[in-house]
């Protein structure tokens, strides 16, 4: 029900938006899963790979603003140059489609910066530790 609904909504705030931020999560997921092994099995690891995870996360939130802001300039013009009224439920309808990469990409952000501080968290406390 859930995944369905996902792929819905993914589907319908534009592939051409949408599928760059799926990797961008993909990546991230990955990315934190190595890092969070790394760090329970005390193993070294880079700061840079960190960094890494918190800029995707400002990277997504960052795509999914410019293409909210597409949305609603496209959106904007085409009601700007029709012929008649557009009613309010079309126009209601199109500005939910245009939050949708905003709401994709702060997600990930959300959960990259989450992750970042946890990670921050655990490097400092294996660091601690280990002297």
């Amino acid at each position: 029900m859930l995944a369905s609904r996902f792929i819905e909504l993914h589907y319908e705030g534009g592939p051409y938006y949408t599928f760059p931020l799926l990797i961008m999560l993909l990546a991230n997921v990955v990315l934190i899963a190595y890092l969070g092994l790394a760090i329970i099995s005390k193993k070294a690891i880079s700061q840079t790979l960190i960094e890494i995870v918190k800029h995707i996360g400002l990277f997504a939130a960052v795509w999914g603003t410019l293409f909210t802001m597409y949305g609603l300039l496209s959106a904007f013009d085409a009601i700007e140059g029709a012929p008649e009224e557009i009613p309010m439920p079309v126009i209601m309808g199109g500005l939910k489609v245009a939050l949708i990469t905003i709401i994709y990409g702060l997600v990930i952000c959300t959960l990259s910066l989450f992750s970042y501080i946890l990670l921050k968290l655990g490097m400092k406390s294996s660091n601690t530790s280990s002297v």
